[in-house]
């Protein structure tokens, strides 16, 4: 059960995979602002962009995290993580490039490695709430259900209006609510209504399962 629990992770994937954050959103407000080098790196790629019907084509300015961007869109997920380490060994407190690190890490097959990242984001940062999706996200995988939980309520207290955390959280409890009725069950075989109610949250179960 563990590994179908398909939730999102925070990418709301341009990306592959997670539901996890939308690229650009990570780049969110002062305390992300403060921290990268230069007000540039915090631009959203689309802002950079010519547009049809512009009077002249912008020059587009290559920086560490644009340049990120673009191989994370063609998903050149190694190469990305190369420019990625190189700019963390020039500023290891970059808040950006250490969250693109963790989803690297997932895409490359190095899922304890991606956790640790998120984990210390989450302790560092905890005014950002994607870095505690995407770790409620892979706690859920493992079927950790309680940090998975206290994950996404962290990712609600520095965002309470992030969508993506609430879904996720809706599908964690309905997994938890299976988990409880059929430990019951286990407890005291004898109980009326329980299989009923098992049951009844078969459809849920099913999206939960089945979600891109």
């Amino acid at each position: 059960m563990a590994k179908s629990f398909a939730i999102h992770a925070t990418l709301k994937h341009c990306l592959p995979r997670l539901s996890c954050t939308q690229l650009d959103r990570f780049a969110l407000g002062l305390a992300l602002a403060c921290a990268l080098v230069g007000t540039s790196q915090a631009q959203s790629v689309e802002a950079l962009e010519w547009q049809a019907g512009s009077a002249s084509v912008p020059t587009v300015l290559s920086t560490p995290h644009n340049d990120v961007r673009k191989l994370l869109r063609q998903a050149k997920y190694p190469q990305a993580l190369q420019l990625v380490n190189k700019g963390l060994s020039t500023n290891p407190r970059d808040p950006q490039m250490r969250f693109w690190q963790g989803f690297l890490f997932e895409q490359l097959g190095q899922p304890n490695q991606a956790q640790q990242v998120y984990l210390d984001l989450t302790r560092e940062y905890p005014e950002l709430a994607e870095p505690f999706n995407n770790l409620g996200v892979m706690y859920a995988a493992k079927g950790d259900y309680p940090n998975a939980k206290a994950a996404f309520d962290g990712a609600l207290r520095a965002a309470p209006n992030f969508a993506t955390a609430h879904e996720n959280m809706g599908d964690l409890l309905v997994n938890m609510a299976r988990q409880s009725y059929e430990h019951s069950l286990l407890v005291d075989p004898k109980q009326r209504g329980i299989a009923q109610k098992i049951e009844r949250l078969s459809p849920l179960l099913d999206q939960t399962q089945k979600k891109p």
